[in-house]
């Protein structure tokens, strides 16, 4: 047997207001709206749920014996409405799984950290660093809740909302003892051996793929798959590391190094967040979302 959920309410109303108008006027409807849905019960249930008498409509034994489990379900659908519509974060407790590259992780999740400790103490965040058709697959699965990926490595469907994040030119860090021009010209440039940290999890390279059109090529020595390995044997070694120049500017500050800047023409970083449209309506996701826009 179905009921409709909202004629059921009609009920619990009229049992704490014992009169229609008062009853249809607590659920915002109409009185004949209310008259009309009381109806549709009483045929419904093949019961006359409630009787007018001079205290007002009374409950028949039938409605007494449902009301106890109504108001419960009613107000357990009402409480799981609720948790949909809103999200709280100074209070609700939440999980949220990321999809992300390094640059998320170095750049992104220390600010997290200490924002959320003071705004949003119960909210957990777990990075996932997988290959990108791999994140994306578990975005559309609904194992992950958000991609954070480098722009126009992958296709991406119409079914996914994309999010322009940040721009972030590279620049290249070296040991601070290490003589070489504060800007490098391009042949000085693929003549240093470099260390490098991959994007992403496939053989593409911005910078690389940009050098191919130039008809060159750079050395690279060692291939480490963190920024801070990458830094630290960028300082220990004298081998140029090309790194986004937000990153840049921290790894200066934790270990002898510094910047020098790079051939003109060498593309951006550019980053965008990425969501299901099956899911990206939830408010958590939402307010997440909007948590790392502001990042900067």
């Amino acid at each position: 047997m179905s009921v409709d959920f909202d004629h059921l309410k009609i009920l619990v109303a009229l049992d704490e207001e014992r009169n229609i108008t008062r009853a249809a006027k607590r659920l915002y409807v109409s009185q004949s709206a209310a008259s009309h849905n009381l109806a549709k019960l009483r045929e419904r249930l093949n019961d006359p749920l409630f009787i007018r008498t001079a205290s007002g409509m009374e409950p028949t034994p039938f409605v007494q014996q449902m009301l106890p489990i109504l108001r419960q379900g009613i107000a357990t659908i009402e409480r799981s409405l609720q948790v949909q519509m809103n999200f709280n974060p100074a209070i609700d407790s939440q999980t949220f799984y990321i999809g992300a590259c390094d640059y998320f992780e170095f750049f992104a999740m220390p600010q997290l950290a200490n924002k959320f400790s003071h705004q949003a103490p119960n909210v957990r965040i777990s990075v996932d660093i997988n290959s990108e058709d791999v994140k994306m697959e578990r975005v559309e699965s609904g194992r992950l809740d958000l991609y954070v990926g480098v722009d126009n490595v992958q296709y991406v469907s119409s079914n996914f909302n994309r999010r322009p994040w940040l721009s972030d030119p590279f620049v290249g860090v070296i040991a601070d003892h290490k003589d070489i021009p504060d800007r490098l010209g391009l042949r000085e440039f693929v003549s240093q051996p470099q260390v490098h940290l991959p994007i992403v999890g496939s053989a593409y390279d911005a910078i690389d793929d940009w050098l191919q059109k130039q008809r060159m090529h750079r050395t690279i020595q060692f291939v480490a798959q963190s920024y801070s390995v990458c830094a630290r044997i960028s300082a220990s070694s004298g081998l140029l590391f090309c790194v986004p120049l937000r990153i840049a500017t921290q790894l200066i500050e934790m270990l002898p190094l510094k910047i020098v800047e790079l051939p003109e023409g060498i593309p951006e970083l550019s980053l965008s967040i990425l969501s299901h449209k099956l899911y990206d309506h939830q408010p958590g996701i939402n307010w997440l979302t909007q948590e790392i826009l502001k990042l900067d």
